[in-house]
C-alpha cells in the first residue's frame, strides 16, 4: 500500500470516528476525547483487523461504535 493510500485511509478512519460520535453522543469527537486517543484508536483498529481473518473483519463503523459505547 503507497503512502498516499496509507494517508487516505486513516483520514477516512478519523472523518468516520467524528461522524459516530456526533451521530450516537451530539457532540464532536473531541468533546470527549483528546487527540491522541484518536491516534490510539487507529492504531488499535489496525490491529485489531490483523488479528482477524479477511472473511470475519468487521468494519471501522461497528469497531468505531463499540469503542464510542464503551465510555
Amino acid at each position: 500500500m503507497s503512502e498516499e493510500e496509507k494517508t487516505r485511509q486513516r483520514t477516512d478512519f478519523i472523518e468516520q470516528v467524528h461522524q459516530q460520535f456526533l451521530y450516537l453522543k451530539g457532540y464532536g469527537t473531541y468533546a470527549y476525547i483528546p487527540a491522541h486517543a484518536v491516534d490510539e484508536l487507529y492504531e488499535s483498529f489496525l490491529t485489531h483487523q490483523k488479528k482477524l481473518t479477511s472473511s470475519v473483519q468487521h468494519s471501522e463503523v461497528n469497531f468505531i461504535r463499540s469503542f464510542i459505547k464503551s465510555l
